[in-house]
């Protein structure tokens, strides 16, 4: 970890407009900023699209517990940590691919994974894996008893694979006000010359199917995203709609950021407040992308993203990634 004296700061507040607001039919209630801010690094250990999940000990006491888009030799890295500050590497979550995955003899291909409570007891994560019959990526269900794993194939095949649009990729989760989960993805055009998009479905109680209609809720329309739109994470705006975060452009380059997008419902349609990221590359801060939020031990939001933190090799960042916390504020 690197000392506090040396932790990068960074403030961002998003100002939407009215206009903006109304463009994207938002309730007139709307709240007019969301913001992130103080941040930092706490932590080197290469975890790339990190997602966060607190767990209450028996004893009262929240661990955290990160994953993270592969590195070698590990399919999901993983880290705890007692207080969000103090982190270190624990064992592989999922040592084991599913026996419908392609091979992936260089740990490149086990991206973005995301980890919830199951609602008759263990954990599911949800994570981009290879499927081996059709060549796309595909998000998978596992499971596990325990928070850190190891997690297995819970379904025998994917739960989600656009195959026609590429493939479905970095699923996220939200729970709406009556309880509802929902998933959302993006779909993988950009790897083979079709649209990428952020879509939503409803997950079963169970969170083994997906039910009702799949909704398309942003595409890559903006300049600056590069034809790439990815990673989404959702939070509610508190005095009505939802706001999207997601990153834009490739994982691997200086444009690689972060942009928003407001959502009068989960379902969409989104459109985004600005033309450019609201988190992009800077002065000690290569390609913030990859964020997700979740709520510590005393109530309080916040956002998990990863940066790159040794410099580009002709023009794309090689190695290696570090972990940064910053507080969510929407008003």
């Amino acid at each position: 970890m690197k000392d506090a004296r040396h932790a990068r700061r960074l403030f961002l507040v998003v100002a939407l407009t009215a206009a903006a607001l109304a463009a994207c039919s938002a309730p007139k209630a709307a709240p007019r900023t969301v913001a992130l801010g103080p941040g930092r690094d706490v932590f080197d250990g290469d975890i790339g699209d990190p997602f966060v999940l607190p767990v209450t000990a028996a004893a009262g006491h929240v661990e955290y517990f990160v994953f993270g888009t592969n590195d070698d030799p590990a399919h999901v890295p993983t880290a705890t940590s007692p207080d969000l500050v103090h982190w270190h590497r624990i064992a592989d979550a999922m040592p084991d691919l599913p026996s419908w995955a392609a091979p992936d003899p260089t740990n490149s291909l086990v991206w973005a994974p995301v980890v919830v409570h199951r609602a008759t007891g263990g954990y599911l994560m949800y994570v981009t894996i290879p499927e081996r019959a059709s060549g796309r990526e595909c998000v998978g269900a596992m499971s596990s008893a325990a928070p850190e794993g190891p997690y297995t194939d819970a379904l025998g095949g994917p739960l989600l694979c656009q195959r026609e649009l590429g493939g479905s990729i970095d699923p996220t989760v939200v729970a709406d006000a009556h309880g509802t989960r929902h998933l959302l993805w993006k779909n993988d055009g950009n790897c083979c010359g079709l649209p990428a998009a952020i879509w939503e479905q409803d997950l079963a109680p169970d969170g083994l199917r997906m039910v009702g209609t799949a909704h398309n809720l942003l595409g890559a329309d903006q300049p600056w995203e590069g034809g790439v739109i990815e990673e989404p994470a959702m939070v509610p705006a508190t005095r009505g709609g939802w706001w999207l975060f997601y990153s834009g452009n490739l994982w691997d380059r200086a444009e690689y950021g972060t942009g928003l997008a407001y959502c009068p419902r989960i379902e969409g349609p989104c459109r985004e407040t600005r033309s450019g990221p609201v988190l992009a590359t800077a002065a000690g801060q290569a390609s913030p992308g990859g964020l997700e939020t979740f709520i510590d031990a005393k109530g309080n939001r916040w956002a998990v993203f990863a940066t790159w933190n040794r410099p580009p090799r002709n023009g794309r960042f090689y190695c290696c990634r570090s972990l940064d916390l910053a507080p969510v504020r929407a008003a």
